[in-house]
């Protein structure tokens, strides 16, 4: 079985509202998205292996507070935005939607190495598309560097396939990727519907 068929726990479909229900999501980043930048490179990747981790803490939280109420992503932030708490220190908005972007970077990412481009330009590409804009001028000199450090396309290919041949982790990936997609498309609708994505900047 390929890296991402192994994950215990998987991005699940929207509800039937369109919502993503909280921890599922939040399981599932843990699950599949840490352990691939993991792969990439634990201590090249260690500043945005730590910043998911602190927003999934954050947003962990925020459910823990009340498990009703906040059992979507969509929940908190509309809360939040009725609350009038959406740019308090430490919001679970600010954090979710620093988890997006740097989602929107792996899946861009992956995307772009699974079609066949190499991975070192992969994800110079999606840094571009999906960071870049939201970073000050630290973020924008030091993020390079750690791209510099992102291995060969097929050693991870190889890693990912633990054993399968190339065919069958494209497969299996792309299959990832679905879900993947479609909770992370999910967000990004929802940040544009109330047009608050541009509100957070580095």
């Amino acid at each position: 079985m390929t890296f991402f068929q192994t994950r215990e726990f998987k991005f699940q479909p929207l509800r039937q509202d369109g919502k993503i229900e909280t921890i599922p999501f939040l399981n599932a980043v843990e699950n599949s998205t840490l352990p691939f930048l993991q792969l990439l490179g634990p201590t090249a990747f260690a500043s945005v292996i730590s910043d998911i981790k602190g927003n999934i803490t954050k947003l962990t939280k925020k459910y823990e507070l009340d498990k009703v109420k906040y059992n979507t992503l969509q929940d908190i932030v509309e809360t939040e935005i009725e609350e009038n708490t959406l740019y308090a220190k430490n919001s679970s908005t600010e954090a979710l939607v620093w988890l997006k972007r740097t989602l929107e970077f792996i899946r861009g990412f992956i995307h772009h190495m699974i079609d066949g481009e190499e991975s070192g330009k992969s994800a110079e590409m999606s840094y571009e598309a999906n960071l870049k804009p939201y970073h000050g001028f630290v973020g924008k000199k030091i993020f390079p560097l750690v791209l510099k450090a992102v291995p060969y396309r097929k050693d991870i290919i190889q890693q990912l396939g633990q054993g399968a041949d190339e065919e069958t982790v494209v497969v299996d990936t792309n299959e990832f990727l679905k879900l993947f997609d479609e909770n992370i498309d999910a967000i990004i609708a929802m940040y544009k519907s109330k047009d608050i994505d541009m509100q957070f900047k580095a």
